[in-house]
């Protein structure tokens, strides 16, 4: 079984934490390979921007991880959300929107980002975005398989993970 290390993607954010998966021997977490895939696409490199512009704002500093703010796909979410939405005081439009990032929602104030895709087919089990999900799934059960083995807890503030052996790097 292939081993991941979970660790602190974003932890600027007034309201949420943001945490990646990165492949043991990878030099890059999932979701910079999602980035970097598509900011120089010259048709998603601005749906991109807004994608990072809705998780650093909207989620990471003034909501928090509301659910609204996820479509659930199987054991993983996706963002942005589908459609038309609106949440407190803002108006979320995502109707068509071309890339799905998949993540695990631990809580408002916690989530996992992984990696995702372009979005080409109507399920996200078909196109291009299948690899990044199934990948997504399985990364979401084996941490909440770690979490219920007590092999990782979240820890008081709410906002982190830690590894029940009290080691800085957590693998799983």
């Amino acid at each position: 079984m292939n081993t991941f290390v979970l660790e602190i993607f974003d932890d600027q954010g007034q309201a949420c934490t943001f945490f990646t998966v990165r492949w043991q021997d990878a030099t890059l977490s999932e979701t910079d390979k999602f980035f970097q895939q598509f900011r120089y696409h010259e048709q998603l490199k601005t749906p991109l921007q807004e994608l990072a512009t809705f998780l650093k704002v909207a989620i990471g500093d003034e909501y928090g991880a509301l659910e609204s703010f996820f479509r659930f796909e199987n054991t993983a979410q996706a963002l942005p959300p589908a459609g038309t939405h609106q949440v407190e005081d803002i108006n979320i439009n995502f109707g068509n929107f071309p890339l799905r990032l998949y993540c695990l929602r631990m809580s408002e104030s916690l989530v996992v980002l992984f990696n995702g895709g372009e979005k080409t087919a109507a399920t996200a089990q078909a196109g291009k975005t299948n690899k990044a999900f199934q990948e997504a799934n399985v990364f979401a059960q084996r941490i909440l398989k770690a979490l219920q083995e007590k092999e990782i807890y979240i820890g008081s503030n709410h906002r982190t993970f830690c590894s029940s052996d009290g080691g800085n790097e957590i693998s799983i």
